[in-house]
């Protein structure tokens, strides 16, 4: 079975069914229309107050959403004698916001903002 055939999301932990089945829709909804707002992904109001609700929920911690993939992940790769995870790093630099926050800090140069690191596996 194909990584893209399968929603991980099935298997969160949250402790409640109901956010798990909201996970899988919100992901199913993003799926279709990924990099779209989120104003633009819910096909109505009341699914994007949900949406927002759901990602406020002290609940759906970023561990219990990403455990479920990252599991699956390592099943569909093992066995496979050379994995290449390929990264990249980008700068998020907000030098021009006046009002510095406190979770941001210095990114070179003396930039205020975020190094955010991602790989992929191949």
């Amino acid at each position: 079975m194909k990584l893209l055939e399968i929603n991980p999301y099935i298997n969160c932990d949250f402790g409640d069914v109901r956010l798990t089945k909201r996970a899988v829709s919100i992901a199913d909804a993003l799926q279709v229309k990924y990099g779209q707002p989120l104003s633009q992904v819910f096909k109505s109001a009341s699914d994007l107050k949900r949406g927002y609700e759901f990602l406020s929920n002290p609940k759906t911690t970023f561990s219990k959403l990403t455990q479920p993939s990252f599991q699956l992940t390592a099943q569909e790769i093992n066995g496979i004698p050379i994995v290449l995870a390929v990264g990249d790093t980008s700068f998020l630099d907000y030098k021009k916001i006046v009002d510095k926050r406190e979770d941001y800090g210095p990114t070179g140069n003396g930039g205020n903002g975020l190094i955010l690191h991602r790989s992929f596996a191949l």
